[in-house]
């Protein structure tokens, strides 16, 4: 969400916003859209104090579900696959999400403050300025027999199963104040600026994950659990950032000028989160920049064929209208990165050659890739998916 809505907006009462992709014909645990017109219709009334009734929507198949500042307050979601569905703004507050599966939600800006999200799967999602104050996020499991949909909850190494699974979440400056966040999983996860005071959180795993912005006092978990973390850029990479840039731009002026001035640049292992935003629309054709750290650093209108960011750290960054075509990301972490309209496939040089964009995406490249403009000709890695686990 580009503009800075807060959480605490009152939801509207349209009732346009409807789920995308539900059947018209009720199966098991699967609801028509007339169904759920009429379920957030009654829990509308009922939160309004019109009568109503709350919403009572246990083990429903609510995948890719559209419903953004709706308030669902106090509904009974527990169980239920929201798998890929909008809920950003929406209003889950005191809601129950025991064991929901919200993998890859978009739940910027919503409220989660005194949900009961025990055993839930946030995996991939975006919670952006999310508010989770008072939220029990502790482990918990939940089987269903004969027919009905098994779950059978998540784990990390250092958590008993059924743990809460925030791994590769966007959770940048969320709330979390006073949660219950025993054993949970951050692994992989941005939580730039995000708030824990007072949260209870033995165990929780948080390897990998971008701890910057906030007093790591606030987490109250021993040393090693925080192992592997990516902290914020050490006074030697902030010291490097100036020069770092002028190797970057001399490289941009030794591309325009077809190699008549500056010179290529080779950056990997580099730190370039210091840079932000200075980077964009720069022609950086051929770059090194294997193993960098460029957490949320801007490449937007840049020219990277085939420049090479294999091993990097992308998260967050963005790569909106860049050229992309020949270019490697195998075995980078991609996490939220913004790839809208890049150009992503094959480069034919001008010797005849042709070289393939590269990158390890299993679920395909328009899951990975999201809205990018994608070659039929790219090449997918035959690799594993990257593991959330510590």
């Amino acid at each position: 969400m580009d503009s800075m809505l807060s959480a605490f907006d009152p939801v509207p009462h349209n009732h346009d916003m409807v789920a995308v992709g539900l059947s018209e014909t009720p199966e098991e645990n699967t609801l028509s859209r007339a169904e759920l017109y009429r379920i957030l219709g009654d829990h509308q009334r009922y939160r309004t104090r019109q009568r109503g009734k709350r919403a009572q929507l246990q083990s429903a198949k609510l995948d890719g579900v559209m419903m953004a500042r709706r308030d669902l307050s106090e509904a009974d979601l527990s169980g239920a696959s929201l798998v890929g569905a909008n809920l950003s703004s929406a209003n889950l507050s005191g809601a129950s999400l025991y064991c929901a599966d919200l993998r890859g939600c978009d739940l910027r800006y919503a409220r989660l403050d005194h949900a009961d999200l025990r055993g839930a799967s946030f995996k991939g999602a975006n919670l952006s300025y999310a508010m989770l104050d008072f939220a029990d996020l502790r482990g918990a499991t939940m089987l269903r027999m004969g027919d009905k949909l098994k779950f059978q909850g998540n784990a990390h190494d250092e958590s008993p199963f059924g743990a809460v699974d925030f791994t590769a979440c966007s959770l940048r400056h969320a709330s979390f104040r006073n949660a219950k966040l025993d054993n949970a999983n951050f692994t992989d996860a941005l939580l730039e600026g995000a708030t824990f005071r007072g949260a209870r959180m033995r165990t929780a795993c948080f390897r990998n994950a971008v701890l910057s912005g906030f007093h790591l006092e606030e987490l109250s978990v021993p040393e090693s659990n925080l192992r592997a973390r990516l902290a914020p850029p050490t006074a030697a990479a902030l010291h490097r950032a100036k020069s770092l840039l002028a190797e970057l731009v001399a490289h941009h002026e030794w591309f325009t000028s077809l190699g008549k001035k500056g010179r290529p640049a080779s950056i990997d292992g580099e730190d370039l989160r210091p840079l932000g935003d200075s980077l964009k629309g720069l022609c950086l054709a051929g770059l090194s920049a294997q193993k960098t750290i460029a957490v949320s650093v801007d490449f937007s209108g840049c020219q990277l064929q085939a420049a090479r960011f294999d091993g990097a750290d992308v998260r967050a960054a963005r790569f909106v209208d860049s050229d992309l075509s020949g270019a490697s990301f195998l075995h980078a972490k991609r996490s939220h990165a913004s790839f809208r309209n890049a150009r992503i496939g094959d480069l034919t040089l001008y010797t005849g050659n042709v070289l393939a964009f590269r990158a390890d995406a299993p679920l395909g490249l328009p899951g990975a890739f999201g809205d990018a403009q994608i070659g039929a000709s790219a090449f997918l890695a035959g690799l594993s998916e990257q593991s959330g686990t510590c």
